[in-house]
């Protein structure tokens, strides 16, 4: 009995270490699978990411540098043939660029005075397009004053201004030649509303611009008068207005407590008389409209 648990004892321990062999070696067998499962599938998306983004249509890029006060470098990048480059400030024409295949385009840009922003369009050979926008703002040396049914043009420049051109809406350039460093010009203005276009040029041939909405207003008419010129008794005063009047008011003798006021009450014409006193009767007549523009008229009579 002892030599049969001698021998069943024996056997144990000859099949205990290959069993654990075999367990150690289907984990090894199965770590090596997964992992190159892993590299497999981790490797198949890298591929699939590089494919896609190869194919993917990419857009160009726009970089604006501001190189000075009245200047912009425009740059435009892109890893495709560019077609074309469009830009234009505020609602002006638009001005193309041919890409002419090229991949980098710069081009400088003047700015024009005041605050202005900038349109920027730019298209590769596969349609592919983007676009920007972005305001400046410089030194406005050109200013707008109405006097009377025309606008006076003021500007004041560091370097001579060789001429100046202006347009209203999309009428044609009128030139006028400066030759200073001032400017004082007057222009007419049509009734309505329009757009003002004002461009300087110095005799470096830099460029300066503004843009101003403006209406056109007229101002209303007076007429002044006695009723009897051999023996007058009072003042004749009409007042008329092409859209309508706001109000007349007129002073006897410069005295502030002799200053009076018609209101028009949305009537284009007016006409009223004012008793003369005795002596000298001096009188300033002023006529308003509905857009702010007066007219003024003196008279004298003696009673």
């Amino acid at each position: 009995m002892n030599q049969i648990l001698a021998t069943t004892n024996t056997n144990s321990k000859n099949k205990g270490p290959v069993r654990i062999e075999s367990v150690v070696m289907f984990f090894v067998i199965a770590l090596i699978t997964f992992g190159v499962f892993m590299i497999g599938t981790g490797s198949y998306a890298i591929y699939r990411e590089n494919v896609e983004r190869a194919t993917q249509p990419t857009k160009p890029e726009i970089e604006e540098e501001r190189k000075s006060e009245d200047t912009i470098l425009l740059k435009i990048r892109h890893d495709k043939a560019i077609d074309r480059i469009e830009y234009a400030w505020n609602e002006e024409e638009v001005q193309v660029i041919t890409g002419n295949g090229r991949k980098y385009i710069e081009q400088e840009i003047t700015i024009p005075g005041g605050i202005n922003t900038l349109f920027v369009r730019v298209v590769d050979i596969n349609g592919q397009e983007i676009s920007s926008e972005k305001s400046y703002e410089t030194e406005d040396i050109i200013s707008f004053d109405v006097v009377g049914s025309k606008l006076k043009i003021s500007a004041e420049n560091q370097t001579e201004i060789a001429y100046l051109t202006y347009r209203w809406d999309e009428e044609q350039e009128q030139r006028v030649d400066i030759n200073n460093t001032k400017v004082e010009q007057e222009v007419d203005i049509p009734k309505g509303q329009h757009t003002l276009t004002v461009v300087l040029v110095d005799i470096n041939n830099k460029t300066i611009t503004k843009q101003q909405e403006v209406k056109g207003i007229t101002k209303p008419t007076i007429t002044l008068a006695v009723d009897d010129v051999n023996n007058p008794q009072n003042f004749v005063i009409k007042a008329s207005d092409e859209v309508e009047l706001d109000a007349v008011t007129f002073i006897i003798n410069e005295d502030e407590n002799k200053k009076f006021i018609v209101r028009a009450e949305g009537k284009k014409e007016l006409e009223f008389t004012f008793p003369l006193e005795e002596g000298e009767n001096r009188i300033i007549v002023t006529a308003y409209n509905i857009d702010g523009a007066t007219d003024e008229a003196k008279g004298r009579a003696v009673k």
